[in-house]
């Protein structure tokens, strides 16, 4: 009998959190490199901007940049939040990441980086995510993956 109710307190708590969950509704709007996402309330009627996403193209019209903004409400205004660069390095794709900083009023926080390494196919051989280390100003490997050892179920290689 505990077992069961335990099991229903738990099936109870999940659907909560499930419905909670469900219950926001996200509207996008994008407009050439811009895209807005917003919110919408529980009659239906009225949007709350949330996210701003402006993205830079090459010439090849391929993205290399995102620039992510949060709504701040009180100000009414958007607040700069991430920025991701991409770029192809050789045989690498290198996707950058740094934070925004209010302080610095720069994208200087949380710098991560994450290079796939790619075969003549474009299939992903490796791949590899790095940390920026701010005492010694450098990159460290935080893990790394081989394809053949990830689909041979080999998980001692990965860190």
């Amino acid at each position: 009998m505990l077992i069961v109710s335990i099991s229903m307190l738990a099936l109870f708590l999940c659907s909560t959190v499930a419905n909670a969950q469900s219950s926001s509704k996200y509207v996008y709007n994008k407009d050439g490199n811009t895209e807005f996402v917003y919110t919408v309330d529980e009659t239906g009627r009225y949007l709350t901007p949330k996210l701003k996403y402006e993205y830079a193209k090459d010439d090849k019209n391929n993205s290399i940049q995102k620039k992510a903004y949060r709504w701040n409400a009180g100000e009414r205004k958007w607040m700069p939040y991430y920025l991701t660069t991409l770029s192809e390095v050789g045989n690498d794709s290198v996707v950058e990441y740094a934070a925004w900083d209010s302080k610095s009023q720069t994208y200087s926080l949380n710098f991560q980086k994450a290079v796939y390494n790619k075969g003549l196919e474009n299939d992903v051989l490796s791949y590899e995510s790095y940390k920026w280390n701010r005492k010694i100003g450098n990159w460290e490997i935080d893990q790394h993956f081989l394809l053949e050892d990830y689909l041979a179920g080999n998980t001692d290689s990965m860190n």
